[in-house]
């Protein structure tokens, strides 16, 4: 026993008596211990003794983690559990016994907790080919045993045991199938496995590829695709648009014949794979003409032979008779006994606002069948209305496409001409807004014989506003005639009307055009020229959207929303309806609309019935939301308005807005720009190539690494070689779609948007001592002339960049290398440097801007000084219109590098875009700027004290003064003036200084050193370039 007992000695003489007391602790007995583990506890037992109080606790042995129990005094076998351990650990386990405080000795028994279930493992990438499917998963970092992974493949029995591996092929699978393949992760311990949960991994059906298209006859077409032997049991479906119906077929081949077509017709067919009547595969699409009826006018010339002259006069009576009778008759209109269309309908709840999110992802997944079955279900046609009216003989001529026609019960009309036959027709339906009735018109693109009609149609129903969401030539195909006249010829004539061009401002995903519409009165009445002498003219604002690819829709809803924001600036409530039009006046117009609606609807009800309204767009014209991808697109929209609201900022109007928002009300509270910036997304995206184990030792940090999809690509050697000779015949372009990824290496860098062009910009890391070669190469192919260095070579103890520069002429490779002037400005220096391949013969300029006033600090010491070098690399790459197709200097990208690529380039990228935004349109839209910069390299403007940086640089070199916003360079007199685009418009604005004008920079005047670091070099290269 651990107790503490008194002993008395003494000692007696016979004077003296002496005595001594002492305590002498006795320890006890071994306490025995036994420790049985499991897989997240142990168990302790040891025999207790009485009076005694206990420590029981485990550490963990790798890191010291301690885990302690209390135990109070008691008899007989002491037990305790400690809990939550970790599986498969070594911990010390032991138990310490006390008396009075006092401890006694201690005993520790070493242990190991078995194994536990092993954590699911996360799938990053799967990759489908013909006979296999790879797939990619993540390896846990707390794996609670001897961790390894079953995996079962597609018809196979058993599963196949994998050990610490994050990656397997499943092979001999047969090709278009629906594939589950099975990742199941486990533990195995004394004969035992813990298994988790297996992940199912679906790989989708590939859609029909490789199509033949035969033509027996001109009306007569014959489609086919080829498929292997593991194919065959599958069943195609192929559905055919015809001019009043749609038709599905089904075989057992995939080869459909279809006859009596109508001749010179366009015909749209989608082919997909089924089984048991189920789309399983996605649509692919064939257009296809049918050619003229040339049997027919072989017969009609025939006949004509055979017949004699003295029954020539009968047969032209008799055709005579016959073509008035045809005339009469194709007035009428031909209506099929079809099926009801509403009955197809589904029911589908409108969305309320805080559920379009949830809403979203739920339609999306499984590659968005609930978004296609809705789809799906709404008629192309609505069959019970009629279009008798544009079927007529004058009128078919009129319509660009035999199969969209008006329905007769809510088209435009025009006013009859004299009494002419189809004067009053013109291919356009009135379509209802929100809650107002007949807010828009849908019109199809006017084609060059109905120009005029157009104009007519405007004049008559006081339309103000013409949204053109095309093109006039897409992919070498006429979408829309040009019906307004050029900055040359700034007048067209259109029969009664005369229009001219008043102004046209390019921006870079849409033009705005000012124009007025002049009526011209045939009539000789004086009386009737002086009445209408005050109305004769009206002033019309055309705004065209550029930025909407050939195939597909936008891949950034927020252009159609900056869209709306333009047009309702312009919108009058007492103008009459809003025009808009694409080639057919369906698709597009048809999403724009839905967009403007649904909007508006949000705002209003806080929920939103996508569903329903496009259904009515249907029934005011055939085939308004063409494709399903726009149909979703109108949800992308409505979600990116709904999460993230209208940010953009009129300069006028910045400074005091932005004093709102960083007020903090109460001061408890995020300020609305804190708000603001939280609400920005973090996106995610494959970095595979970056993070390849070839790679890693080409980045700086791990944290930074360029996204697969627009990380810069850089020829191999060899390759770069052949193509060095004919450099002078190509183009300045840095394209890298054609580039085939097996000819390329990799390099730290990806693509920036800049604000007129797509991948305008490149964001690199710092060069390390073994990737300048790769930087120079990467300079030398993609013809950058202008590079921007935001970081020293070394600030404090850390290497933040390879010097990739020398004093002297230096070979990088195959690249020669030379500096030839250094001159220095407030705040960054300007070196030119001349590179030249060592198989070519060409010189090339560089300019390097290396900015010093940011070293060693979060943000910049002036905001001028990194404004004033902006400014001065303008003038070395001037802005490119978006619709400017001059190839010389065409996406010529500016080179952005700091240390990691991100943090300062982000903000030096940011302001790029803002300024060009508030030089060329007076606005600007911090957030949506970030959000896209975001999304295109990690790390990019991650901190919220850069995020307000980018909006107080902004407001220092915009300073408003009366409703002006004054230059920040030292001439005063340049200034851009900000009005309002609706007073403008009644006030009937004439045409902005030609200094104003998009894609033109302001003179800025500077030092020769902010300048160039050589006037003489660059007085020559002017001279040359006149």
């Amino acid at each position: 026993m651990c107790t503490n007992y008194r002993f008395s000695l003494s000692e007696e003489t016979c004077n003296t008596s002496i005595k001594n007391k002492t305590e002498v602790s006795i320890q006890p007995d071994p306490l025995e211990l036994t420790v049985t583990p499991s897989d997240i506890s142990v168990i302790l037992k040891w025999k207790k003794y009485d009076g005694l109080t206990y420590t029981i606790g485990c550490n963990r042995t790798d890191e010291g983690t301690a885990i302690v129990l209390l135990s109070t005094t008691g008899k007989d076998e002491g037990t305790a559990t400690v809990k939550n351990l970790t599986p498969f650990t070594d911990y010390l386990c032991y138990v310490t016994p006390y008396h009075d405080n006092v401890s006694c000795t201690t005993i520790n028994q070493t242990v190991k907790t078995t194994c536990g279930y092993p954590v699911q493992p996360t799938i990053l990438k799967r990759t489908v080919g013909k006979h296999s499917v790879s797939i990619k998963w993540s390896l846990p970092e707390n794996k609670n045993g001897n961790f390894a992974f079953e995996i079962k493949c597609p018809d196979k029995e058993n599963f196949n045991d994998t050990h610490d591996i994050s990656n397997y092929t499943c092979t001999d699978i047969k090709y278009n199938e629906k594939y589950d393949i099975q990742l199941l992760a486990y533990n195995k311990c004394e004969n035992k496995k813990f298994k988790g949960p297996p992940v199912n991994v679906t790989v989708p059906v590939n859609k029909p590829e490789t199509f033949t298209i035969q033509m027996p006859q001109n009306n007569e077409i014959i489609i086919s695709c080829t498929y292997s032997k593991q194919e065959s049991e599958y069943w195609y479906s192929s559905r055919i648009t015809k001019p009043d119906k749609t038709e599905w077929m089904k075989q057992a081949t995939c080869t459909f014949i279809y006859k009596n077509l109508y001749y010179n017709t366009d015909y749209e067919f989608e082919v997909v794979r089924v089984n048991n009547t189920l789309v399983i595969s996605e649509h692919a699409t064939i257009q296809k003409t049918t050619k003229y009826n040339d049997k027919a006018l072989i017969g009609f010339l025939a006949f004509l032979i055979v017949l004699t002259s003295l029954a020539l006069a009968f047969v032209v009576y008799k055709i005579y008779l016959l073509q008035k009778k045809n005339s009469d008759s194709s007035d009428e209109s031909v209506e099929l006994i079809g099926r009801d269309e509403d009955k197809q309908l589904l029911n589908v709840e409108p969305i309320p606002a805080d559920m379009l999110l949830d809403t979203f992802r739920r339609k999306i997944a499984d590659e968005g069948r609930l978004f296609l079955s809705e789809f799906q279900s709404i008629p192309r046609v609505f069959s019970k209305c009629a279009t008798k009216e544009a079927r007529k003989n004058c009128n078919q001529s009129k319509n660009r496409y035999v199969d969209i026609l008006p329905y007769d019960y809510n088209r435009a009309i025009l006013s009859p001409i004299n009494g002419e036959a189809g004067s009053e027709y013109i291919n356009a339906s009135f379509i209802d807004g929100y809650k107002e009735p007949k807010k828009y018109i849908a019109a199809q693109g006017p084609k060059d014989e109905t120009m005029a009609d157009f104009w007519r149609m405007i004049w008559e129903q006081q339309s103000s506003i013409i949204v053109m969401v095309t093109r006039c030539e897409e992919g070498n195909r006429n979408k829309c005639a040009q019906y307004w006249p050029t900055m040359v010829n700034e007048t067209k004539n259109l029969h009664e009307f005369d229009v001219k061009l008043n102004e046209e401002n390019r921006y870079p995903d849409y033009i705005i055009r000012k124009l007025t519409i002049k009526k011209l009165f045939t009539s000789c009445s004086a009386q009737i020229i002086k009445e209408n002498m005050n109305n004769s003219e009206r002033v019309v604002t055309h705004i065209q959207f550029t930025s909407w690819p050939d195939h597909g829709v936008p891949d950034d809803p927020q252009l159609l929303l900056k869209l709306r924001r333009r047009v309702n600036s312009f919108n009058n409530v007492f103008s009459g309806p809003i025009v808009v039009h694409c080639s057919a006046g369906v698709g597009r117009t048809g999403t724009y609309i839905g967009i403007d609606a649904m909007i508006e609807g949000l705002e209003a009800e806080d929920c939103v019935d996508v569903y329903g309204y496009v259904v009515r767009l249907r029934r005011q014209r055939c085939l308004m939301v063409q494709v399903e991808a726009q149909y979703i697109l109108i949800h992308q929209a409505l979600l990116e308005h709904y999460k993230f609201g209208e940010t953009e900022l009129a300069l006028s109007e910045l400074h005091s807005s932005l004093n709102t928002l960083k007020a903090r009300d109460p001061p408890t509270e995020p300020s609305l720009l804190e708000a603001e910036f939280q609400r920005l997304p973090k996106p995610r995206n494959f970095q595979s190539v970056g993070q390849h184990e070839d790679n890693t030792n080409k980045n700086r940090y791990s944290t930074v690494v360029p996204y697969d999809y627009n990380r810069v690509l850089i020829k191999l050697e060899d390759e770069m070689s052949q193509d060095t000779d004919h450099e002078e015949d190509t183009e300045d372009s840095s394209d890298e779609e054609s580039d085939d990824e097996d000819s390329t290496k990799y390099i730290n860098a990806s693509y920036i948007n800049g604000y007129w062009s797509k991948r305008s910009l490149i964001a690199a890391q710092g060069p390390l001592p073994n990737t300048i070669e790769d930087f120079w190469h990467m300079i030398f192919q993609k013809k950058a002339k202008v590079i921007v260095m935001l970081t020293d070579c070394k600030e404090g103890d850390k290497d933040y960049c390879a010097s990739y520069w020398g004093d002297e002429k230096t070979l990088y490779g195959e690249i020669e290398v030379e500096v030839t002037d250094c001159n220095k400005a407030s705040g960054y220096t300007v070196r030119a440097i001349e590179i030249r391949h060592t198989k070519g013969k060409e010189t090339r300029k560089i300019y390097q801007y290396y900015y010093h006033m940011w070293s060693g600090l979060d943000l910049p010491e002036g905001s001028q000084e990194l404004v004033a070098m902006i400014k001065s690399i303008k003038q070395k790459i001037p802005s490119k219109s978006a619709h400017d197709n001059s190839k010389q200097d065409k996406n010529v990208p500016l080179v952005v590098h700091c240390n990691d690529g991100a943090t300062r380039t982000g903000i030096f990228c940011a302001l790029w875009n803002l300024m060009n935004s508030a030089e060329t349109e007076g606005v600007v839209d911090v957030f949506q700027t970030v959000k896209a910069l975001r999304k295109q390299r990690p790390g990019l403007l991650t901190s919220f004290e850069h995020y307000m940086f980018l909006y107080d640089v902004i407001a220092n070199t915009f300073p408003v003064q009366n409703g002006k916003v004054k230059s920040s360079s030292a001439q005063a007199e340049d200034t851009i003036e900000v009005v309002n685009e609706q007073q403008a418009e009644q006030a009937g604005m004439k045409e902005q200084p030609e200094d104003n004008q998009p894609g033109k920079q302001e003179p800025v005047k500077s030092s020769p050193a902010d300048a160039s670091p050589d006037s003489a070099e660059q007085k020559k290269e002017s001279e040359e370039s006149k």
